[in-house]
């Protein structure tokens, strides 16, 4: 099993373990506080959660960098999340989806990377509370670089709605990134199918990666649908019907992207089967020529064999002119089978 395949699996805890048990993952968390309003927006850097909760605010938001499982256990203690969620977020590979709670909506959501040895996803959980969006991100990113520009202007719509649509902003990002990731995709289907048409050998594995890269974008894509469909069917005081409309949007991006999707999965199929079809023809054309070889040799072979038979009464091997005259039948009958051949449009 390749990384790329493991990475989609998520990691469980021993057989028999209590639900909700945090497991250790020896990483150390980064902090980022954002805290913006009408006076505008800082950033700061807590040594804690109990630092980053005791700053004055109106609006935050409260990144953690890093699956660190004292932080997220600190989190959990003072923020009243269920263990069951914490558990959730310490375990990457869990399928995107979106949970109601009684103080808080949660998220899970992937973001996609393409590297040279394959395709990457980076698991972000999103706490959403009434004041506050807690991001926990498994590990450092460029991707929310532009939420960080917005919230710097000091002015749009992140300051006119509240905390729900700065999570709405969040997925919203998260979901853009997988455009340039289909993009680069659809280009090395375009590149595998110009490389099959001149009868290469070497584009299989690519192929198989590629494949291997559209089944795990669709394992992050339809949870996501299904998670965003079932925020927009519940009624929950923390999202508000101004950000329900934004979230449609994030929808009916989901739903291009899963379209797209679809058509590049195919034609990765179809690829393979036109690799398929290539190599089965050029295994004819080699079987062909053979076997006209050898149609060619069997009456030649014949001919050898009787006259290597050991019997004392053969009036031709007393002939002088006999071995050349063999040799003349032979090559006469050889050429006039290849003529046919050719005439036939065998060869």
């Amino acid at each position: 099993m390749t990384a790329g395949m493991a990475r989609r699996l998520k990691r469980y805890q021993p057989p028999g373990t209590s639900p909700g048990t945090l497991p250790e993952t020896g990483v150390k968390a980064t902090l980022e506080l954002f805290t913006y309003g009408p006076r505008g927006t800082r950033k700061a850097s807590p040594p804690s959660v109990a630092a980053a909760l005791a700053l004055p605010r109106e609006r935050g938001w409260l990144r953690v960098i890093g699956l660190d499982t004292r932080v997220v256990e600190e989190l959990g203690r003072r923020l009243a999340v269920h263990p069951l969620v914490l558990e959730d977020i310490l375990n990457p590979g869990q399928r995107p989806k979106a949970e109601t709670h009684a103080s808080y909506l949660f998220f899970v959501v992937d973001v996609p990377v393409l590297l040279p040895e394959g395709l990457h996803e980076v698991q972000v959980s999103l706490l959403v509370f009434s004041d506050l969006v807690v991001s926990v991100e498994e590990e450092s990113n460029p991707f929310f670089a532009t939420v960080e520009k917005r919230l710097a202007l000091g002015s749009g719509r992140l300051f006119q709605y509240g905390p729900d649509y700065l999570a709405y902003a969040l997925i919203d990002t998260a979901v853009d990134h997988f455009f340039p990731v289909l993009e680069k995709l659809g280009e090395q289907l375009e590149s595998l199918e110009e490389t099959l048409l001149q009868q290469q050998d070497h584009v299989l594995p690519q192929l198989h990666q590629l494949r291997r890269d559209l089944l795990q974008l669709r394992r992050s894509l339809w949870p996501l649908r299904d998670a965003v469909s079932t925020v927009l069917r519940e009624e929950n005081p923390l999202l508000s019907p101004e950000v329900r409309v934004f979230l449609r949007d994030v929808q009916d991006h989901v739903l291009y992207l899963l379209d797209i999707l679809e058509s590049y999965r195919e034609t990765a199929a179809s690829l393979l089967e036109l690799y398929l079809s290539a190599v089965a023809q050029r295994t004819n054309e080699v079987m062909k020529v053979l076997t006209v070889i050898g149609t060619i040799f069997l009456p030649l072979t014949f001919i050898v064999g009787v006259y290597g038979m050991n019997f004392h009464h053969m009036p031709e091997l007393a002939w002088p002119w006999a071995y050349p005259a063999l040799w003349g039948v032979m090559v006469i009958l050889a050429l006039g089978m290849l003529y046919a051949f050719r005439r036939r449009g065998w060869l």
